[in-house]
């Protein structure tokens, strides 16, 4: 368990080599670049390079006709590509406005042929008029009016017979007559109201369909229609054409643009004087060499590193470094927080104990090993890292599981093992025993008060790496915390397990009272360790002593409920066999055809609701009760520059 060890590098050159500079950088993979501009504070005259990217807005047209073309954008090799980024622009430009065209005409075609559809259902019911189009619409002195009328309306009209006006019918179905009425000029407004009270609803016979009789238009329409129909076949085929065709071109002039235009956003990170840049930024220590000689057949730039605290006003990147078991549970420590660049990696910690703890909770021999299968399957075909992460914890449940003998919840199936092995009758930990109960949950606690004592040693060590004498000797989690928490833990074995009493005036003293008092006086105290003279609290001595009196109250009462949350360990043990021992009941309860169903989906039902919860509470037994001792994740993650081909990517 490690965090890789950066080195400090400056770049200085010629600002006419900047942007080739910059690409190096990106192909190296080892640059975590930062704003120079900061670690040129204390000179004069420095400046950095502002403008807008010229190649924003064609990269982004670009994405827009690949949205349009659906054609899904990913890396395309464009080393062969011979256009220019004006050259580029220019393509995008024609094809944006040949689509354009396409597409208009498209939606012409479409609209056409909408209207077509509408005017045949239209006509098709008037097919039975035997009279011209032309005929009508040519009246001067009578209104006409093609619609359709609800069956119930029809009967009304004999209170308007003594209207002027001629009702005609030509078709119908359940609810409606298709039909058509002829007044005079003058009285169309009159009986225009009288079918609209009847619910008349009016369709209107596009000009275009005017040709003859009914019968005739529908004929004229329907070739209409498919002229249309095949005007659009051929439009969508050049369509496709076009996709077919543009699909290596655009992801080749994406990716080349999309390079262009990230190295060009890098260009802010440069502070400049005189025609001369200025980069800054870290490389890990081992890749020093092969970086640096990238610029040695460049005219001017120059390598330059340096110790990584050279530069006070900016922060190494953190990288951490772990080997094959421990490296999946960096995404844990990273979900918390990174550790400072002088800090400590908690990975390999995680990992044992993350296992450890997970195996014991989750003990089975048969659902470790499906774990450990269903984990290798989420990691080769998902590619995630949380199948890495249960394939370890399924090895450590099917350890466990042979400690408790249980394999896919048969109680009894390993019981000739440990018979021919170790002459054991039966399996050596029964979970439902009274007196293994109990066991079970003191050494949870027992798990927890080895875990509590390791984390403060780990703070310890950091606070003495550090030089952080306050930390390491006077905190709650320093010297004077594990003193007293050690003696309080060591009393209450004697007392209650062997049956000696510790508790004398000197062991009160010197193991409870004193650390008490230190943790109490830990800012003052700290000081004088620190030298300072300013060792009076800020607030006055009443108030450092009221507040810290509530202070130690809260701490002396953390110790207790964190060492009691690791009772979960032996009620999540017990929560486990218990459950599937109803699932063997209830297998038992079926008769042996149904045995076999129950018995596999209780045991996806256990491995999947029990797995969940015991991996969320084992994170929270590391996150709460181990890092909240030792760990401040504050460092920020390494973060090489590089060419991102994600469409989504800024």
């Amino acid at each position: 368990m490690a965090i890789e060890k950066m080195s400090l590098v400056n770049l200085v050159g010629n600002l006419s080599e900047l942007d080739e500079a910059l690409i190096r950088c990106c192909k190296s993979g080892s640059f975590h670049i930062e704003n120079s501009i900061h670690s040129t504070q204390g000179a004069k005259g420095f400046t950095v390079l502002t403008g807008a990217n010229p190649f924003s807005n064609t990269l982004s047209k670009l994405v827009d006709l690949s949205v349009e073309l659906s054609i899904p954008l990913q890396y395309e090799e464009f080393s062969s590509l011979d256009k220019s980024a004006e050259e580029i622009t220019g393509y995008v430009q024609q094809l944006d406005g040949q689509l354009k065209e396409l597409n208009d005409k498209c939606q012409a075609a479409r609209q056409e042929i909408a209207q077509l559809e509408m005017a045949s259902v239209h006509v098709q019911h008037l097919k039975d008029m035997d009279i011209s189009f032309e005929q009508i619409f040519s009246s001067k002195y009578v209104r006409f009016r093609f619609g359709r009328l609800p069956r119930d309306s029809y009967e009304k009209l004999s209170y308007y017979e003594k209207e002027p006006f001629f009702f005609f019918s030509f078709d119908g179905d359940r609810d409606f007559l298709w039909c058509v009425y002829f007044v005079p000029t003058d009285r169309a407004p009159m009986i225009d109201e009288i079918f609209a009270s009847l619910m008349f609803e009016r369709i209107r016979i596009p000009r275009f369909a005017h040709h003859g009789t009914p019968q005739q238009s529908l004929e004229y329409i329907h070739e209409q229609l498919t002229a249309r129909r095949a005007e659009l076949e051929g439009l969508q085929k050049q369509l496709l054409s076009i996709k077919e065709e543009q699909i290596q071109p655009l992801r080749q002039m994406y990716c080349k643009l999309k390079f262009e235009s990230d190295v060009y956003n890098l260009r802010k990170y440069a502070a400049v004087l005189n025609d001369k840049f200025y980069l800054v930024g870290f490389v890990p220590k081992k890749e020093l060499k092969n970086f640096a000689a990238l610029f040695e057949d460049t005219e001017s730039v120059v390598c330059v590193d340096k110790p990584p605290e050279a530069d006070s006003t900016v922060e190494p990147p953190i990288k951490l470094k772990n080997r094959w078991f421990s490296r999946p549970f960096e995404n844990f420590v990273e979900m918390y927080g990174l550790p400072s660049y002088h800090g400590f990696d908690p990975t390999t910690l995680v990992s044992i104990t993350y296992c450890i703890l997970f195996g014991i909770m989750f003990g089975d021999v048969g659902q470790g090993l499906a774990l450990v299968l269903i984990g290798y399957l989420m990691h080769k075909i998902k590619k995630m890292y949380l199948g890495q992460i249960i394939a370890r914890c399924g090895v450590f449940s099917a350890i466990f599981g042979c400690v408790y003998g249980s394999v896919f919840g048969y109680e009894e199936a390993l019981n000739p093992v440990y018979k021919a092995l170790f002459g054991l009758d039966e399996k050596p930990v029964n979970v439902f025993e009274g007196s293994t109960t109990t066991m079970l949950l003191i050494g949870a606690v027992g798990i927890g008060v080895v875990l509590i004592i390791l984390s403060m040693c780990v703070n310890i060590y950091i606070g003495v790496k550090n030089k952080d004498k306050e930390r390491a000797l006077l905190s709650q989690n320093g010297l004077a915390g594990l003193i007293f928490y050690v003696a309080v833990i060591a009393a209450a074995v004697g007392m209650l397990v062997l049956n000696i009493n510790v508790l004398n005036p000197i062991f009160i003293v010197l193991f409870i009272v004193i650390p008490i008092a230190v943790m109490f006086l830990k800012e003052p105290l700290g000081k004088l360790l620190a030298k300072r003279k300013d060792i009076k609290p800020e607030g006055g001595v009443g108030d450092f002593i009221v507040q810290n009196f509530f202070e130690m109250f809260e701490v002396l009462l953390s110790y207790v409920t964190n060492t009691m949350s690791f009772l979960r360990i032996g009620g999540f043990i017990l929560s486990h066999a218990g459950m599937m021992s109803v699932v063997m009941t209830l297998a038992h309860m079926v008769g042996s055809i149904g045995n076999p169903f129950v018995v596999v989906i209780g045991n996806l039902f256990v491995m999947a609701m029990e797995g969940l919860i015991v991996g969320i509470q084992v994170l929270r037994l590391e996150f709460y009760e181990i890092f909240s001792r030792f760990y401040d994740g504050d460092g920020k993650p390494f973060e090489p520059v590089r060419i991102s081909y994600d469409i989504n990517s800024k």
